[in-house]
Parts: C-alpha cells; structure tokens; sequence
C-alpha cells in the first residue's frame, strides 16, 4: 500500500517543482498532477464566474479518473498517466500535486497527509510571469513576440477577473485542512528537506 502525500499550493507556488523534489529526497516515491486530470482550464470563465456565485463547491469540479487511479495506486496497483501515457507504479509514498487540497471529497479520501506552500499571491504571480516570460524570451522568431504579449494580456486579464478571486478562495479553504504549512518564500532545496523530513516524522 502508498501512502499518498499531497501538496497544495496557489499558481506560482511551485508545486510542479516542490511535489518532484520531494519524490527525489524520499526516494521509494512516486508522483501524480491533478493538472494531468482536470477539466476545469478547458472551461468558459463565464462557467468559472457561475461556479464561484454559486458557492465554490469543489466537488461541482470535473476531474475524470483521478478518484479511481489513486484508489488503484493505493491498493499497491500501477496506473497510466492520462497526459503523458507514462506507467506510475506506487512506491511506499506517492507525492500528489493536488491544489484543491482536501476539498474534493472523491480523492480525499485517499490523502493520507495534506502539505501547504504558503506563499503570498503577489510573488506566486510574479514568479509565474517570469517563468512564462523566460519561455517567451526562448522564442527563436520574433514575429512571434506579439502571440506571446497577447497570451500574457489575456492570462492577466482573466487573473484579474477571476483567477485571484480563486486563489484567494482555495487559500481559505485548504490551507485550513492542511496538516504541514510550508514556507513558499524559501528556496526549493529547503522546502523540500523540510517537507521530506516532516513526511519521515509522520509516516515513518
């Protein structure tokens, strides 16, 4: 059986890099991304704004298979990750990126420790600004310059209309049920020693 680990954390707050880290340092540990499951980017904003009008209920959100392949995982059971066709076999911890920590009941049920990053929104974005921008600078054709700035003005304007109202609401609720708080201002490094070595205390 994988004792399963999830780490939430708002946009910009490294969960990507912080959930592989972690795997890194416990070693006998797998991952798995909410991200590679969800639905919900897909969507309208206008179903976004519907959603947050009508209460935020986390378990409204449509996120197909993920219950079942960390049920799978759980019972010692390999599974395929939905985006990349890559085989996850459960090792003794599987890190789970999870923003929406444990508000959806469906995959709730299966995290056995909630990790928070608690980090303030404002550098959370601008981190996310300057990775975007660090892919945008990659870009070998400058004509293509303009279709980034275009993509970064629509991402803030939806930020503004919607995606910070969002945060703020998965700020309230989860980090509320979280069982670690981890510090997003530090590096990387000293996130993930700090949360590895609270997972050994808890779950030896």
């Amino acid at each position: 059986m994988t004792h399963i680990i999830a780490v939430a954390a708002p946009i910009g707050g490294g969960k990507t890099s912080l959930v592989n880290a972690i795997a890194d340092k416990l070693g006998d540990a797998s991952t798995i991304h909410f991200d590679h499951y969800e639905k919900i980017t897909n969507e309208p904003v206008q179903n976004l704004l519907k959603w947050i009008k009508d209460g935020a209920d986390f378990d409204d959100l449509k996120i197909p298979g993920l219950a079942e392949d960390l049920s799978r995982l759980k019972n010692g059971k390999a599974v395929t990750d939905p985006l990349t066709n890559n085989k996850i076999s459960p090792g003794k911890y599987t890190i789970f990126e999870m923003p929406i920590g444990k508000e959806h009941s469906e995959t709730a049920r299966y995290i056995d420790l909630l990790l928070w990053v608690e980090t303030p929104l404002d550098i959370a974005l601008a981190r996310k600004v300057r990775e975007f921008t660090h892919d945008f600078l990659m870009e070998e054709k400058p004509e293509k310059y303009r279709a980034c700035l275009v993509w970064l003005d629509q991402f803030l304007d939806n930020y503004l209309k919607i995606v910070r109202e969002v945060l703020s609401i998965q700020k309230q609720k989860v980090s509320a049920n979280a069982d670690i708080i981890i510090n997003g201002r530090n590096s990387l490094e000293t996130m993930a020693q700090y949360a590895s070595g609270e997972i050994l205390n808890s779950i030896p």
